[in-house]
């Protein structure tokens, strides 16, 4: 993959998930397949890319802003919190996600978002759990690797040196876990 973060191909996106953290070749090109969007005619993209609102960007994050709110780009500390605070004190599980799932949405609505689209809504969904498939640590994320992932914008040694596959059926049975407590309560 580029240094720069410029001229990324999607085969180099999809080669990368399945070197460094495991990804099975369907979980990578499924990963790799919503990328699509924002390739140029050379079939190359830039990381800075992946910013553009309503294409994987999208409102109701966890960790930052909605569109409206301005800056939609930037790690908010705050936030990290709130999620953590969701847990109870414990660490951050599918019932806790569930939490954080239904207190962004009702955040994200009060700050004026739109309802997401429906293809929105299913990444939105995907994404609430992608940290719990990629750590691949037992259903449970620490305070320590979540501030790795999102303050630190790493995968610290504990993933990267795991090498449990990450499959597209882990990552359903994560997002239907979670979905399980949205709907019938955490």
């Amino acid at each position: 993959m580029p240094r720069d973060g410029k001229n990324i191909s999607l085969p180099q996106v999809q080669h990368a998930l399945m070197t460094a953290l495991h990804m099975d070749t369907l979980a990578a090109g499924s990963i790799t397949s919503t990328l699509r969007p924002l390739c140029r005619k050379d079939g190359t993209f830039d990381l800075v890319d992946t910013r553009r609102h309503n294409v994987i960007e999208h409102d109701s994050s966890f960790t930052r802003l909605d569109f409206r709110q301005g800056d939609n780009y930037t790690f908010q500390p705050d936030m990290l919190q709130a999620m953590i605070d969701d847990a109870d004190g414990g660490p951050v599980t599918l019932r806790s996600l569930a939490k954080t799932f239904i207190r962004r949405d009702k955040e994200s609505r009060a700050a004026g978002a739109p309802r997401l689209p429906l293809n929105l809504w299913f990444v939105h969904i995907l994404q609430a759990v992608s940290v719990m498939n990629t750590a691949q640590t037992d259903g449970i994320l620490t305070k320590e690797v979540l501030e790795a992932v999102y303050a630190e914008e790493r995968f610290p040694d504990l993933i990267l040196n795991n090498p449990k596959p990450r499959t597209v059926f882990t990552q359903l049975g994560n997002a239907l876990g979670m979905m399980r407590f949205v709907v019938f309560g955490p």
